[in-house]
């Protein structure tokens, strides 16, 4: 079997991890902020918080994206390159977004 590029830098449970990972970080950093006062973008899990409250809104939240996760990464064996493709793209979104959130609250702080 042919391997690519991107298979010899780094293999689908390793994009799972970092997947994962982002998603604790997300977490973590999404409650700092809704404590310092800031409001949630996404509907969904606005009326999550709305309803539940910011711990357990955002608990649902996370435990809802992470399943997802683990559901692409179910397909691994049918779909390798699609699989791969995902949790690349995954990453890279929630990786964009942390460094954008990060920078906008720093420049708010000053």
């Amino acid at each position: 079997m042919r391997r690519g590029i991107c298979d010899s830098m780094i293999n689908l449970r390793d994009l799972l991890i970092l997947n994962l990972t982002l998603q604790v970080f997300d977490g973590l950093f999404s409650y700092q902020t809704f404590l310092l006062g800031a409001g949630e973008a996404n509907p969904f899990v606005s009326a999550a918080i709305s309803s539940w409250g910011v711990t357990y809104g955002l608990l649902y939240k996370k435990i809802f994206a992470c399943a997802l996760l683990l559901l692409v990464f179910a397909f691994r064996h049918r779909l390798p390159s699609l699989t791969q493709r995902g949790l690349i793209v995954t990453a890279s979104v929630y990786s964009c977004v942390a460094v954008s959130s990060l920078w906008k609250l720093l420049s708010l702080a000053e």
